[in-house]
């Protein structure tokens, strides 16, 4: 038994040094170059190809933008304004209507139309007021009509009813009233009214008078004509 191990020993220890020898020889050789166990690697050195050329267009263009138009806004037509008519003058009324000398008979839907003529006064100039006659289309008399006269005074007297006045004025249906002694300037109203009914309702227009206050003219003579 002791003898085999001394033999095993005696081979590992020829193993080991044979294995020292080997690493020894390994060693020198690749100390001095003769053996390289890791060489480097080959450096393959490799010539460069030249890219393809493509075969499309040299170049690509560039893209330039278009420039966006301005758009130019075309106003639409201008609203007309509307024509603010120009305000007329304020009319003027005509004054309350006062007959001429010269004026003819009215028309009117009234029973009796009338006309005015300012004169001297018969009496002179110390009499001042308004008188008449009353008759129809033919200038035929007519007496009994009551004739409303108001402004200074407020009376009514009737055509025909004083033979004086009648021979005066040369007419049987002559009426008169005194305003004043004197020339003046005044108002005076007179209306001609119905003789046949109770409430002797006004059958003329109501006319108003304006005396101008001198002497040829301190007499309003006022003709109504019954015109139908």
């Amino acid at each position: 038994m002791g003898n085999n191990k001394g033999s095993l020993f005696n081979v590992l220890t020829y193993v080991t040094l044979g294995a020292t020898a080997c690493l020894v020889i390994f060693y020198t050789l690749v100390g001095f170059n003769v053996y390289n166990p890791f060489p480097h690697p080959a450096v393959v050195s490799v010539t460069p190809t030249q890219s393809p050329t493509p075969t499309g267009p040299t170049s690509i263009p560039t893209w330039t933008p278009t420039n966006t138009p301005t758009i130019t806004l075309t106003p639409g037509p201008t609203d007309t304004p509307t024509i603010t008519p120009t305000p007329s003058a304020t009319p003027t009324f005509p004054a309350t209507r006062t007959p001429t000398p010269t004026e003819g008979p009215t028309l009117s839907p009234w029973l009796f139309t009338y006309e005015v003529e300012f004169t001297t006064p018969l009496m002179g100039c110390e009499w001042t007021g308004v008188a008449g006659h009353v008759q129809d289309l033919e200038g035929n008399p007519l007496p009994g009509y009551p004739v409303h006269v108001w402004g200074p005074i407020d009376t009514v007297v009737s055509s025909g009813a004083d033979a004086g006045l009648n021979t005066r004025y040369g007419n049987d249906a002559a009426w008169e009233q005194f305003l004043d002694s004197h020339p003046r300037q005044m108002y005076v109203r007179v209306q001609l009214h119905d003789p046949y009914r109770d409430d002797h309702l006004p059958i003329s227009e109501e006319i108003v008078i304006e005396m101008p206050g001198y002497c040829g003219a301190g007499m309003a003579y006022v003709v109504f004509t019954k015109n139908h």
